[in-house]
């Protein structure tokens, strides 16, 4: 399973005013839910993210485990405008669903006569 997000910062070792203990990069991003998520950018195409990219992260379940952990990787940069229609639908469904849910939690008027 895959889920795309938008990249809000980039944390990257070599960046001045960040002092880290290996050459890994993490994004910090808002997917498509709204959730804000931090996570490992896989190393051969860390260099190239930036702020501002449609990103798809693996959330595939690592093996070998007995409780399924997602892989919480970032493994593509989108930057097409297929990236931007896959965005938009995603947020799309996601703003349809929200809207779905807070009408049913809204009180139905009885009627009465």
């Amino acid at each position: 399973m895959f889920h795309p997000g938008k990249v809000i910062a980039v944390l990257s070792y070599s960046e001045k005013g960040i002092i880290s203990s290996d050459k890994s990069v993490q994004v910090t991003m808002r997917m498509w839910d709204d959730n804000i998520l931090t996570m490992d950018v896989a190393p051969k195409i860390a260099k190239q993210v930036r702020e501002g990219d449609i990103v798809l992260c693996d959330y595939r379940p690592l093996r070998g485990l007995s409780v399924p952990v997602p892989r919480n990787l970032v493994i593509k940069i989108l930057r097409s405008k297929s990236a931007e229609r896959m965005w938009q639908e995603y947020r799309e469904a996601y703003e349809k669903k929200k809207r779905r849910e807070q009408h049913e939690k809204e009180p139905q008027q009885s009627y009465i006569g």
